[in-house]
């Protein structure tokens, strides 16, 4: 029987004779009917709750999800704000009609307010406080989609061009500055290159990194890794969603504070069988188990938390798969705030001052009005120095926006705002970052490796939106995902029970 242990000791790592990989040990799971199989899901993000709202709906009432820090919902975090409800984690649900897609588990939900992504007013700001004609910004934006749809990568990988073009920063670029000098001149040129550098800082806004590192993949063979498709939100919090996957989890099934030190997963039911234990003490047993554990920690602790030592082609994988900090900041103003923002501000930047001064407000993509709100507006922060802008002082942030905001509308009466919301992915041990990307260093190879079982008849199972190509990176492919893996113990029952 697999177990999971919660242990009060420092994790060290071992050294395992490769042979005892090769052993297929005995186990008594295959006899069990499915009531009395014990499954253990490591963390109570959406890849975990649905994998263990998936088992029990088919009858693996002995399904155990361990929660390390004092809430379920992962990189689902709605907050109330002001007159509002901010995501600090993921926020857009593509509208996708299928069975067992987050947009399906909405659609279900009677009387949950459902939006669609509303099409905001943009005005575009240059340095010294000017509007830009409207026509410009919707122009830049249809060559920018036309670039995020990679029409010219078919032709460029049959003659091998791509080699100087291996990560999205520099394809971006180099397709941009082509497009832009066989379109305008002057003035309309730079002004052009403003907005398209700040459309591509918005699609690293995203991922939380610096486009410099992301594979060229990314935008090639991922569904919907740019701004496409349609999306809806929810204005009452996307974790509402989070009560249906947890409604047949009793407090004994779902538990949180519980995190986890040691997975033991290939010792076989003479020796004690397969456990879970935790840091404080408390020891799972387990026929099956199911890690969803964000990436960013699998990066610093997966080659001592795990017994035996989890093969070296998933080591590898794990290294170089990106995992970013997308940053969230949500003001709260005392007055309506439509009296000095009347449409979403983009800022933009002149090629030359971006690169003689890095200040973190340069990296400031828009700020606007939050939906149905009066009060709150959004942030958005793209570029790079995501780790810096997440721990920057909060009077830092509020002096500099506000500085910011009054400039560029020339209006040296908005206030400052009574209150801040902001994310800290970065610092927070429980996940070490935000949303996977594909490294330069990485390929889908990476993803398809990291999502693999390990041990006899599914003894270790890996979900999270790290680990499926399909929806890499978002809710979807999370929630998906954790389907996919209980699933996969559902079918070897039924084989077992032909």
């Amino acid at each position: 029987m697999r177990y999971i242990r919660c242990v009060g000791r420092k994790i060290h790592g071992t050294n395992l004779v490769s042979n005892t990989l090769k052993t297929v040990f005995p186990t008594n799971s295959v006899y069990k009917p499915r009531n009395e199989v014990a499954i253990v899901v490591i963390g109570a993000g959406l890849a975990g709750l649905s994998a263990a709202n998936h088992l029990i709906k088919h009858g693996f009432k002995q399904t155990i999800v361990l929660e390390a820090t004092d809430r379920f919902g992962g990189r689902i975090i709605s907050k109330q704000f002001g007159d509002a409800y901010c995501e600090l984690g993921a926020k857009l649900v593509p509208i996708n009609a299928k069975s067992d897609t987050v947009y399906n588990i909405i659609q279900n939900m009677r009387g949950l307010p459902k939006k669609v992504i509303p099409t905001k007013d943009k005005m575009y700001v240059n340095a010294l406080g000017e509007k830009v004609d409207k026509s410009l910004p919707e122009l830049i934006d249809r060559l920018y989609k036309r670039l995020c749809s990679h029409i010219q990568f078919d032709e460029k990988y049959k003659t091998g061009s791509m080699d100087d073009l291996n990560n999205v920063h520099t394809y971006f670029h180099a397709e941009k500055s082509k497009l832009l000098n066989s379109i305008f001149n002057g003035e309309d040129r730079k002004t052009a290159n403003e907005i398209f550098n700040s459309l591509i800082k918005e699609f690293g806004s995203l991922l939380g990194c610096s486009l410099e590192y992301v594979n060229i993949e990314h935008i090639t063979k991922l569904k919907g890794s740019v701004t496409s498709g349609n999306y809806i939100y929810i204005p009452t919090g996307l974790d509402n969603i989070l009560t249906v996957l947890t409604k047949d989890l009793c407090n004994t099934q779902l538990r949180i504070g519980k995190p986890v030190g040691e997975i033991n997963w290939f010792i076989p039911s003479e020796k004690g069988g397969k456990c879970v234990a935790c840091l404080d003490g408390e020891v799972f047993r387990a026929d099956h188990i199911i890690c969803t554990v964000p990436l960013g920690v699998l990066k610093i602790f997966s080659e001592n938390m795990f017994k035996p030592s989890l093969p070296p082609s998933k080591l590898c994988s794990i290294k170089k798969l990106g995992f970013g900090t997308p940053v969230k900041i949500y003001f709260e103003y005392e007055a309506n705030i439509d009296v000095w923002l009347k449409s979403s501000l983009r800022p933009l930047w002149n090629a030359e001052s971006v690169n003689c001064d890095m200040s973190w407000t340069k990296q400031i993509v828009e700020i606007s009005k939050m939906p149905k709100s009066n009060r709150v507006v959004e942030i958005v922060i793209g570029g790079a120095f995501y780790d810096k802008i997440e721990k920057l002082p909060d009077l830092e942030v509020l002096t500099e926006i506000t500085n910011l905001l009054r400039m560029r509308l020339k209006n040296s009466n908005i206030p400052y705002p009574t209150s801040m919301l902001r994310s800290n992915w970065s610092s927070l041990a429980c996940y070490l970052g935000g949303r996977p990307y594909f490294s330069t260093g990485s390929t889908i190879n990476d993803v398809l490796t990291l999502a693999e079982p390990l041990g006899p008849m599914g003894s270790l199972l890996f979900a999270g939106d790290a680990t499926i190509v399909d929806g890499f990176g978002t809710v979807d492919g999370a929630h998906k995902s954790g389907i996919r893996e209980a699933q996969r113990i559902i079918d070897h029952y039924k084989r077992r029970a032909a």
